[in-house]
């Protein structure tokens, strides 16, 4: 072999090193560097996305696209460690029977035959929102009649009867491996976050518990869970559950009660172990917040009436709620407590308080002392590079 021939084949040998001395660096050290292309101007396909990390958005639609083909779901699909629990239908769901003040002012008779012979009311409801408990119902002179307490009975056709909630959330026989979550209003699943409705995947009702097995976060304030093969629901649908640790000022193996303001939910622990979970209705978002904080039960009530301790009656927000069931103080004024008048929990809608499903409040109140930890919260789910 001449000369030329042997520094031709040295300088082939040497390129085909250098090549893949490259090659070894992209897959397994530090990137190569980066081609003169800024990341709003990279294509990212999966080759750039193994060479070039850096020229490509963190939340772009390849990183995604990226990210989600590697997902691998556990076979089989592991199951909750819960149970639902689903008492009598039979049952009462509230002690009393309650109902809705629709016609204001009202005014509070006596007996109907003081209503009939023009006597004057022994008071009148004018403003706001009013509920009653009611004790029964009588007929005088062909018109029904509503007793609301002791002496003091309204026409029925002021009233509308209420239909509590009847949601219950679960009990946990072990500590949940993966974060779940109910779905707080119908939805059908995308095969990809931020994709169009699969047609083929069932509607998902309000009140169906799912397990979330990852989530990509999409700009500016998108979070999307994987709720099952291919099926990525947007976090505006979902209330989740997370378990968390115990927070500074729980004793060991002590009761605590945990409330997510962000996410509307509810979890019970014993020590770390999460026991029980639902959903909740929290203080209106800059209107009448619940304050964040970590408190303690200070007063139980099997009943309670509320009102609004800022204004009187014949102001257009007061309100006035006649026995409230399982009643537990935390903070000042601030109670976790049954809402007999809604069904609306996943969602804000309280004066401040932590209103809970009417079964869920009753379990709290026979599992939970005075002096039990209540450690209120606000965890968004998106990253801080997600805006304000």
């Amino acid at each position: 072999m001449d000369w030329k021939t042997l520094l031709r084949t040295l300088l082939f040998l040497l390129l085909v090193w250098s090549l893949c001395g490259t090659e070894a660096k992209g897959a397994f050290g530090a990137s190569p560097a980066a081609p003169p292309a800024s990341r709003g101007d990279a294509v990212c396909v999966p080759r750039r996305l193994w060479r070039w990390r850096e020229t490509c958005p963190e939340y772009g639609p390849g990183t995604t696209a990226y990210r989600v083909a590697h997902i691998r779901l556990p076979d089989p699909l592991p199951q909750l460690p819960v149970v639902e629990l689903k008492p009598d239908p039979e049952e009462d769901i509230v002690p009393f029977t309650y109902a809705y003040v629709q016609r204001l002012p009202l005014a509070v008779y006596r007996h109907p035959m003081e209503a009939k012979l023009g006597l004057p009311p022994v008071r009148v409801m004018l403003s706001g929102r009013q509920w009653v408990s009611v004790v029964g119902m009588v007929e005088y002179e062909g018109e029904r009649w509503v007793q609301i307490n002791k002496d003091e009975f309204v026409p029925a056709d002021a009233l509308v009867f209420g239909r509590p909630s009847s949601f219950q959330g679960v009990y946990l026989t072990d500590q949940p491996a993966y974060p779940f979550a109910w779905i707080n209003r119908p939805v059908r699943p995308s095969r990809v976050p931020q994709g169009p409705p699969d047609p083929n995947v069932p509607l998902y009702r309000r009140y169906q518990l799912v397990t979330i097995y990852a989530k990509e976060f999409r700009p500016p304030q998108e979070m999307w869970y994987l709720i099952g093969p291919d099926q990525w629901v947007e976090q505006k649908n979902v209330s989740v559950v997370t378990v968390d640790p115990p927070p500074a000022g729980v004793r060991p193996g002590e009761r605590w009660i945990e409330v997510d303001l962000f996410e509307q939910t509810l979890a019970a622990y014993e020590g770390e172990r999460m026991v029980y979970a639902t959903l909740i209705s929290s203080g209106r978002v800059g209107a009448t917040p619940t304050p964040p904080g970590f408190y303690r039960i200070w007063g139980k009530f099997a009943l309670s009436k509320m009102s609004n301790p800022d204004v009187r009656d014949g102001s257009p927000i007061w309100y006035y709620l006649e026995d409230v069931p399982w009643v537990m103080y935390f903070h000042g004024a601030y109670a976790l407590h049954a809402a007999y008048w809604h069904d609306a929990f996943g969602f804000t809608r309280s004066y401040g308080c932590v209103n809970l499903p009417p079964r869920d409040a009753r379990w709290l109140f026979e599992w939970a002392d005075v002096g039990t930890p209540v450690w209120v919260h606000i965890t968004p789910p998106f990253p801080e590079t997600g805006g304000p």
